[in-house]
């Protein structure tokens, strides 16, 4: 297995591709709260890759966005996530210096930030789970465990 860091990373990144597949299969029957939740998930990773990058984020944490722009963002933010892991062995010992919403200085590791960012998607993704329930659809499973059992 890779390290637990780059694992979540795939993980988040398996996640959020199949709530975005099953948004996109159920188009307009899937209920406004599933596509404003994936917005803020998205939004969230975009904002903290900026961070990550000592850049200022360009989406507001509660912007909303069509499924294909969630989808974009997604892969963006992925992406961007995955070459912070793969250039950083040592996350811990590299803390990042940002503002948060409320302009509030923060200091975190890499670390803590990406746990923090996987953590986020998975309480979302549940919560879009919920409300396709409440509305007579069948949610995707996005389980760690399922994920994991996919990779044997």
């Amino acid at each position: 297995m890779s390290n637990p860091i780059e694992h979540l990373w795939l993980y988040n990144d398996w996640a959020n591709k199949s709530v975005i597949s099953i948004i996109k299969s159920h188009g307009s029957i899937i209920p406004p709260s599933c596509l404003r939740l994936m917005s803020h998930i998205v939004n969230a990773q975009i904002i903290w890759l900026s961070r990550l990058n000592g850049e200022k984020p360009y989406l507001g944490v509660w912007d909303e966005h069509s499924i294909m722009e969630c989808e974009q963002y997604h892969n963006l933010a992925s992406d961007g996530l995955g070459e912070k892991i793969k250039k950083h062995n040592d996350y811990d010992k590299h803390n990042i210096q940002y503002k948060n919403t409320k302009n509030d200085k923060f200091v975190n590791s890499i670390e803590e930030i990406l746990l923090h960012t996987f953590n986020h998607g998975t309480y979302h993704r549940a919560q879009i789970a919920t409300e396709m329930r409440k509305n007579g659809l069948e949610p995707v499973s996005t389980d760690y465990i399922v994920f994991v059992r996919k990779q044997h």
